[in-house]
């Protein structure tokens, strides 16, 4: 189930599979906090395998494919909570805030975030925003994503070089080469 926007994918996302497994493969095009609610996940970038039970909480990174199995628990539901994180909403929220990236950073696709108290009142608070599909509700729905920003960059403030890089990958940051 997703919200909708403007006949576009919200960036809230909640995912229910029940009584099977289901795998793929894909490419990542934004940012995507997520929490397992039930189930677990397994990801694979090609050089390292992840996997997430329920409880945990994950970061993917934009701008890399990763394979994925997702498996419902013995009689139940495979269900998770993504947050998608766009380019532009970023920007939005670089400008209004004045984060910005300093160090260009690689590293593993996805991120195991530790457990906290935060993450899961966010995560807990995002489930009556599945229900509001009707336009309108675009400003609780931008509020929702800051929130979002927000709570990563308290927990996790080394995720500020991740979030606000916004150099395209396999390009050279010219302005820094210059310098």
């Amino acid at each position: 189930m997703t919200l909708q926007k403007e006949n576009k994918i919200s960036p809230i996302a909640f995912s229910c599979y029940v009584t099977r497994s289901r795998g793929g493969e894909q490419f990542i095009p934004d940012h995507v906090f997520s929490y397992q609610v039930s189930g677990s996940m397994v990801m694979n970038d090609g050089s390292e395998e992840f996997v997430f039970n329920e409880g945990d909480f994950r970061f993917a990174k934009r701008n890399h494919l990763v394979k994925f199995l997702k498996l419902p628990p013995e009689g139940g539901e495979f269900r998770s909570l993504s947050v998608h994180l766009s380019q532009e909403t970023l920007r939005n929220f670089s400008m209004e805030f004045g984060y910005r990236s300093e160090n260009h950073s690689n590293g593993d696709a996805v991120l195991k975030l530790n457990s906290n108290a935060l993450y899961k009142s966010y995560m807990d608070s995002l489930l009556p925003y599945l229900q509001l599909d009707q336009p309108g509700n675009e400003s609780l729905l931008s509020t929702k994503l800051k929130e979002a920003m927000l709570l990563l960059l308290k927990v996790n403030p080394e995720l500020k070089d991740v979030l606000f890089d916004f150099s395209e990958p396999g390009k050279i940051d010219l302005e820094a080469f210059m310098n």
